[in-house]
């Protein structure tokens, strides 16, 4: 696990970025008074998700081996955990990527109906249907940039810092038992009666 710390640049890129979106903003254009917080703050703040998925969300690789003919307890449970974590961060892009997905679809179509509407509407009410159109796609739009920030909050999994901070799990003893079988040798809990499974031939034996 990374040093806390990882987590300062950016929490106060996105924190940034918070601060910038809720500066007030007008513009001569209507439609650009509601988009220019989000332009002005998205440079910060997806640059800040961008880079706490990466250097905070960050999993390496973990393969189950045993090494001179013994298979330890410890290498196993620690590989679950990044599987675990693995399978967070799988839900975490596959919402990045709808949501990117989304947005170009939304902003294609939205061009599309906006410039329709420009085209083949004329007179008093074609100023109404222009603004209509305009706010239901920029609405959007909208939903699509919030879920894409929180898809970079999953992906990265900053929660895990806070579980484990002042604590220190118990380390339990462990014992040595044989298999039968091929005779590897695996570590179980001291505690432990019951079954267990050799890693290497899959024998399962009374320990």
């Amino acid at each position: 696990m990374e040093d806390p710390k990882e987590l300062i640049l950016p929490s106060t890129l996105i924190v940034l970025g918070l601060f910038v979106f809720m500066l007030p903003g007008e513009s001569d254009v209507d439609q650009l008074t509601p988009i220019l917080p989000y332009v002005c703050s998205a440079p910060f703040m997806l640059t800040g998700c961008f880079i706490l998925s990466k250097r905070v969300g960050a999993v390496e690789g973990s393969k189950l081996t045993l090494a001179n003919n013994l298979f330890s307890t410890e290498d196993y449970l620690e590989y679950k955990e990044k599987e675990k974590a693995r399978d967070q961060q799988s839900i975490g892009y596959m919402i990045m990527l709808g949501s990117a997905i989304s947005a170009a679809f939304i902003f294609g179509i939205g061009l599309l109906v906006l410039f329709f509407i420009a085209a083949m509407s004329f007179g008093a009410s074609s100023s109404d249907s222009f603004d209509a159109a305009f706010s239901f796609f920029w609405g959007l739009l909208k939903i699509c940039f919030w879920i894409y920030v929180g898809s970079h909050v999953l992906i990265a999994r900053p929660w895990q810092y806070f579980g484990e901070m002042g604590e220190e799990k118990p380390v339990e003893e462990k014992r040595l038992v044989q298999c039968p079988a091929c005779d590897a040798t695996m570590r179980v809990p001291v505690a432990y009666e019951g079954r267990a499974k050799c890693p290497a031939c899959g024998e399962e034996f009374k320990t």
